[in-house]
């Protein structure tokens, strides 16, 4: 094996293809939420393309305004085929009345918003370049908090609304890390490596972390335990019994309610008496916790998705609405997510971009 192509740390390149004479490569580099296509010349021999001479520099085919993908050459070389595709979102929310999407926050571009307690104020991701804000919830008091190459992912506002405790891949590629940056804004700080999902307790003291664990043997597959990261004291402990778990929330100052590894069970722990029980059990994509901590919000996959409402005091199961009709965007780094506003109403993005085929003429040299 040895290296084709090296790039930016900020820079994810991927899916490559040959030219029918194997003198290109064909790829496409991902950066700040766009996609655009490069071809590597390749040094040729005799017979075919030396592929251990590097005596060449990637040249860029395209730049914007539209993000390609999934390109491949026609059989006589002389055109390319991509998918050429202009991503947008609009946050919608679920009327509990109608079961309509309606928008909310003036329908913005973004995914992932988190409201602080008092709902004056939400943190979430614009959409497609990946950036954290915040903002009242009317819009006003605009600021961003992270900057590119960082690519944050499921941000939370802490109780007490002063921080903002947020996975990120930091550069393309890197394993999950954890970061908190305060609402008023300040460069965000490292608190902990190969962890992510991170969420906050009642008191604003305590994170529960998602963290991966190799396996025991070569080739066994990680999986996730949870942590509890006290930030007073910086401790950071292992939930008992927790490896196959991820993605939890706090109920409590005391209890947990999270979901296992291959997403088929809700379950909740008790921290003082360490005790694990069902909530609920089914296939499950998303979820979220309501922001009054009584219920947890979920999705369902397959042909007929719906959106859930899990209570917790009695486990009653309550369908919210169909998301059939939904079409939802799928990022790459969070897939589609579920959250729920101040008063309990879920809230989706909806994809508004748009995708259609180009065929972009080339002359080789």
């Amino acid at each position: 094996m040895h290296q084709l192509l090296k790039t930016d740390l900020d820079a994810l390149s991927c899916c490559s293809s040959w030219t029918p004479d194997r003198r290109y490569l064909l790829f496409q580099s991902q950066r700040n939420g766009g996609s655009d296509l490069w071809v590597l010349p390749q040094q040729t021999g005799f017979f075919q393309p030396d592929l251990f001479r590097r005596d060449k520099e990637p040249v860029r085919l395209t730049n914007g305004p539209l993000s390609y993908t999934d390109a491949v050459t026609s059989r006589d070389g002389k055109q390319i085929f991509a998918i050429g595709a202009k991503p947008h979102g609009e946050l919608v929310r679920c009327n509990d009345k109608t079961r309509e999407y309606v928008p909310r926050l003036s329908g913005m571009s973004a995914t992932d918003p988190t409201f602080s307690s008092d709902g004056q104020w939400v943190v979430y991701r614009s959409y497609p370049d990946s950036t954290l804000w915040r903002s009242r919830t009317d819009g006003s008091d605009r600021l961003q908090l992270t900057d590119v190459p960082m690519v944050p992912s499921y941000p939370v506002i802490s109780p007490d609304g002063t921080k903002v405790a947020f996975g990120t891949y930091y550069s393309v590629g890197q394993g999950l890390n954890i970061f908190i940056v305060g609402m008023e804004g300040g460069p965000p700080r490292r608190f902990s490596e190969q962890c992510g999902l991170p969420n906050w307790s009642p008191d604003s003291n305590l994170l529960v972390l998602s963290c991966d664990v190799p396996g025991k043997y070569p080739g066994e597959k990680n999986l996730d335990e949870l942590r509890v990261a006290d930030l007073r004291s910086g401790k950071i402990s292992t939930v008992p019994d927790s490896q196959g778990k991820c993605c939890a929330y706090w109920i409590n100052q005391h209890t947990l309610v999270t979901a296992t590894d291959d997403s088929t069970k809700f379950l909740i722990v008790d921290l003082a008496t360490h005790q694990w029980s069902q909530l609920a059990s089914g296939v499950f994509v998303n979820w979220f916790i309501s922001p009054d901590r009584t219920s947890l919000y979920c999705t369902t996959g397959g042909p007929e998705p719906l959106a859930l409402r899990i209570r917790f005091s009695d486990h009653k199961v309550e369908t919210i609405a169909s998301l059939k009709g939904l079409r939802r965007v799928v990022d790459v780094n969070t897939g589609t997510e579920i959250n729920v506003a101040p008063g309990g109403s879920p809230l989706f993005t909806r994809d508004t971009g748009t995708q259609e085929i180009y065929a972009l003429d080339v002359k080789w040299p």
